[in-house]
């Protein structure tokens, strides 16, 4: 029925409240004091919610059953917020007026800048509302909201993060409130797979409407908030979900943006790996190196459906045209790659180097994109490989063009697929008169679907078009470490959570430009992607290249055997995930996918990072760290272990579950559909029955100083262990002494051998980590067998003084560096703002006057451990160090996670202003600057043999003989009060 329109006031504040009017059977709204209130009541398939707009200054928390699921900031942050033109932070305040109107409340608030009112109309529905705002008056150049991250739980989605931790190649926070988020540029046209889109562990979500750039943080700097800005003044467009699960906030979304009508990879391409050269050999790839990776994994039984050629097979990036050096045969390539039973694929892109022959053919006919601020002219972006320009999509002639040349190369050479890299517009260009930036990611999807992509699918996202074209997804090149592999997993469940569900993991072993993975990694991890829809694939098994040194890794047949076994176990799993696709394309329910999204009532299930469901009857929980160990959540049901054999009736904890090597924890809910087929896929015989668990997993002591641990042998088996022992492998000198029982007779299902030891390190034992490895024997179904796992046990520096000929400084602010030198290792404690250009705050030990003008100064840095992600420890020259504004000053650090920087400086001021390093962060590390006269070269290695140039650069302030040290900086500009601790080792000085 219709109804007048409810209207309040400033004046309406201070009366009393007025009863409610409503809609009948649709949404009431209430005026106390303090709030207007919409009250939505439940109805079939939603809970209902209350949302309170705060009227003494504009805030709005939404309760379902009278408990709060969402809130936005308060306090000087302010809810709805936007910039002045001078860049300043403004935000609504107090509300001055309000209406109820064709279920619409309007309501307008002042705000701290004076003229700008803010307007904000929210529509409330069922499961969600609306809620649209303005700025008006004041000139605003970006809105944004901000919310209490804590008043929702937990929150999720966003797709591929970047923090300050390294992400998305080495960090992919999950929760992302346990985390840090810093995505400054967060937008369509972004290389990174993202939506706007988050949803929480209290049912709630968000989604912001928008084709413009945002900047987004969640938890930055640990402040609890979760700030989505717009970089527009337009009307800010957003909806909150409001519902009784994550999955059903999830489907909302899905409904709005879409879910995909096809899958773009074939069964084939889902059973398995696509094995592609990036990886492998980088940019330094030619045709005898292909056919040599090719027939080594042909040779060795490694499956695979496609050989994929990835990046510098072209004479120059653009022209689609082979280079006749590396590649003098490239139909005799392709012949022998389809003989051995691959497909053959290669990479392309859009984008045509500004030297390439085919760059001038495009910008005389029109084909390039535009500048931005200068229509023009062509537009001209950076990327890793030079300067280029970006074909225009959305110019038929170009787009016309450019598929005919892929498709004379295609038929030319029996090319059978292509992996599209690079974006299909960037910032700085103009799209097409009549097209929007966000139409590209159309474009570009529209583009790819007319080629076979051959399981790597597309990074394209923001748009229906990208939802429902069902392309695979690939992630972001991820470094080669356990982080990265840490990463690699809960990467997949936040893009598959956005809905684009067709999910891989970077490259096995990843494809950073790191080190070489190392064994442990790159089994660890074709062990985990086993578990995921599809299996990427690219360094071998057999050997690979380290593209840091140069040198070439190879692996032992235990490496090639057990990442075959991973890839058979994928190949059997194949019939079960190609039914959960299906399922998928009716739905768009993810396939990987937290373990909340079955079991949203398991709360501890909200906060797990390194299990997965596969589909609703498969829980993943490969081992993703070192050790032979691992911590298992089972939610509740009844679960069948496909190692053990067993039937595990959940909520269960599975503390010190065995997981050496060879086994990938898997285990099937007996009553989800598909447990038959999964479990007759995984299903083994010949995993070890028990596990030896150490705890602490990394104790810490003094030189000299005892320290306990436990070791449980648990027995995972069906059957009875006869005759157990544990046992403790201790470093050289070293003494355990065994509190409790070491030996049982039997040991019968899952009973627990636990003993107490302990453990008293050599009095001289060097500072640092030394392995402490447990280890059990018994004899089982298979005869007798040993099981271990291993912990780092750290003996702990403390703070003291170093002996001459050492001395030591403090530039920090707080002034209180601590030191310590036992024999040949020093350590340093210190604070710090950072040890960079704008702030040089560090403690040091160093030799004076020990440097002449050819001088070489080398460390092993053997450990650091500071709050920041930046703070740095490392070598360093100077005239003086105690004062480097006397000019020669140079400094090669390793960083908490940002690898290597080498600085100098470069005009004699004192400040380090050239830069040079990257990478990841590695420990020991081993750091060597020389100085040949006033040009000073930076070095770092792993193992203290192998070098590698970090980079070399002149400093004219130096001169004659100077000092050489150690230095450390907590980089704590973000992290008030925080320390480092540095370790170092071998420390030489040589002139």
């Amino acid at each position: 029925m219709l109804m007048a329109p409810v209207t309040g006031s400033s004046a309406a504040a201070t009366a009393s409240a007025r009863p409610a009017t409503s809609i009948t059977g649709g949404p009431e709204v209430a005026h106390t004091e303090h709030a207007v209130t919409v009250s939505v009541p439940a109805s079939a398939g939603a809970p209902g919610y209350t949302l309170d707009v705060a009227t003494d200054e504009l805030a709005l928390t939404t309760r379902r059953a009278g408990k709060t699921v969402l809130a936005t900031a308060s306090g000087d942050t302010g809810a709805l917020r936007f910039t002045a033109a001078d860049g300043t932070w403004q935000h609504a305040t107090g509300v001055t007026d309000w209406t109820w109107k064709n279920g619409v409340l309007t309501v307008t608030a002042d705000s701290t800048l004076d003229g700008a009112t803010v307007e904000a109309r929210i529509t409330p529905r069922a499961d969600r509302y609306q809620l649209d705002w303005d700025v008006h008056g004041g000139g605003p150049k970006h809105l944004g909201l901000a919310y209490d991250l804590s008043s929702a739980g937990h929150w999720y989605g966003h797709g591929e993060a970047e923090t300050p931790q390294g992400g998305p190649g080495v960090n992919q926070p999950w929760p992302l409130d346990t985390g840090e988020v810093d995505h400054k540029t967060f937008g369509p046209a972004s290389y990174n797979m993202i939506d706007p889109f988050w949803y929480t562990s209290r049912s709630t979500g968000l989604r912001v409407d928008t084709g413009d750039v945002m900047d987004v943080a969640l938890n930055k700097g640990g402040d609890g908030l979760g700030t989505f800005t717009v970089a527009s003044p337009d009307t800010y467009k957003a909806t909150v979900f409001v519902e009784s699960t994550p999955l059903e906030v999830y489907r909302d979304y899905v409904a709005i943006v879409g879910k995909p009508a096809k899958s773009d990879a074939t069964y084939e391409q889902y059973a398995k790996p696509l094995w592609n050269s990036w990886a492998q050999f980088y940019t330094k790839v030619d045709q005898e190196k292909l056919l040599d990776y090719a027939t080594d994994l042909h040779d060795n039984g490694l499956d695979g459906h496609t050989i994929q050629l990835d990046d510098k097979w072209e004479s120059n990036y653009g022209n689609l045209t082979w280079d006749p050096k590396t590649f003098p045969d490239p139909k005799g390539l392709s012949k022998k790659i389809h003989d051995m039973g691959f497909d053959f694929g290669i990479w392309v892109t859009l984008w045509i180097n500004l030297d390439s022959v085919n760059y001038q053919y495009a910008v005389d006919h029109g084909y390039l994109l535009m500048d931005a601020k200068d229509t023009t002219k062509p537009c001209e972006v950076t990327w890793w490989n030079g300067r280029a320009g970006i074909i225009d999509l959305a110019n038929p002639e170009a787009k016309a063009w450019y598929e005919g040349n892929l498709k004379k190369l295609m038929d030319t050479y029996d090319i059978d697929g292509l992996k599209f890299d690079t974006r299909f517009f960037d910032e700085k260009c103009a799209p097409r008169e009549g097209h929007q930036a966000t139409d590209y990611q159309k474009l570009g999807t529209q583009l790819a679907d007319e080629f076979d992509l051959q399981g790597a699918g597309i990074r394209v996202h923001w748009n229906r078009t990208a939802h429902e074209a069902g392309f695979v997804t690939r992630q972001v090149d991820k470094g080669t470490g356990w982080d990265s592999l840490r990463a690699s997993a809960t990467q997949n469940l936040a893009i598959s959570t956005i809905g684009y569900p067709f999910v891989e993991s970077d490259m096995i072993g990843g494809s950073g430009g790191q080190p070489a993975p190392s064994k442990n990694v790159l089994v660890r991890w074709a062990q985990s992607a086993s578990l995921m829809p599809l299996m990427y694939a690219s360094t071998s098994p057999v050997d690979t290249n380290d593209t840091t040194t140069g040198q070439k890794v190879d692996y032992d047949q235990e490496t090639v055997d057990l990442y075959r076994q991973a890839i058979e176990t994928h190949e059997k799993l194949a019939p079960y995930i190609w039914d959960q696709v299906r399922s998928t394309l009716k739905t768009g329910d993810p396939i990987m996918r937290p373990l909340f999204f079955d079991f949203p009532k398991d709360e501890a299930s909200y906060t797990v990072t390194d299990e997965w469901m596969l589909g609703p009857a498969v829980l993943a929980a490969p081992k993703l760290s070192s050790g032979a160990t691992r911590s298992v959540h089972l939610p509740p049901g009844t679960w069948y272990d496909v190692n053990q054999g067993t039937v595990i009736r959940g909520p269960k904890a599975l503390k010190g579950y065995a997981a050496p090597l060879g086994v990938t924890p898997a285990f099937v809910d007996l009553k989800a559909k598909g447990a038959a087929k999964a479990i007759k896929a995984l299903k083994r015989d010949d995993a070890p029955a028990a596990s030896v668990l150490i705890t602490p997993d990394a104790p810490s002591t003094d030189a000299g100083k005892p320290f306990e641990v436990t070791t449980e042998v648990t027995n995972w088996g069906t059957g009875t262990l006869r005759n157990t022992r544990g046992a403790l492998d201790l470093p050289e000198g070293w003494t355990a002494k065994a509190t409790g029982p070491t030996t049982a007779t039997s040991l019968k299902n899952g009973a627990t051998l636990t003993t107490t030891w302990t453990v008293t390190p050599a009095d001289d034992t060097r500072w640092g980590s030394h392995d402490l490895t447990g280890t059990a024997t018994y004899n089982g179904y298979n005869g007798s067998q040993k099981v271990s796992d291993t912990v780092q046990a750290r003996v702990k520096a403390a703070p003291g003084s170093v002996r001459e000929p050492y001395l030591t400084t403090d530039t920090t602010t707080s002034g209180d560096a601590q030191y310590a030198q036992a024999g040949d290792q020093f350590a340093i404690w210190a604070g710090g703002q950072d040890l960079s250009g704008w702030r040089d705050e560090k403690g040091v030990i160093y030799r004076d006057d020990a440097a002449g003008e050819k001088a070489t100064v080398q460390a092993q840095l053997v450990s650091q451990d500071s709050a920041s992600p930046v703070g740095k420890a490392g070598v360093a020259f100077a005239n003086d160090l105690t004062a480097p504004e006397k000019g020669g000053y140079a400094v090669l650090a390793m960083t908490q996670s940002y690898g290597l920087e080498f600085m100098t400086d470069s005009d004699g001021d004192g400040k380090l202003d050239t830069w040079a390093g990257g990478g990841s962060t590695y420990h020991p590390a081993y750091l060597k600057l020389t100085r040949d006269g006033a040009t000073y070269t930076a070095y770092a290695s792993k193992d203290g043999d192998t070098w590698s140039q970090v980079g070399t650069a002149r400093v004219p302030s130096a001169t004659g003989t100077g000092d050489a040290g150690m230095v450390a900086s907590a980089a704590n500009v973000n992290y008030p009060g925080e320390n480092i601790e540095a370790v170092f080792s071998g420390f030489s000085v040589t002139s």
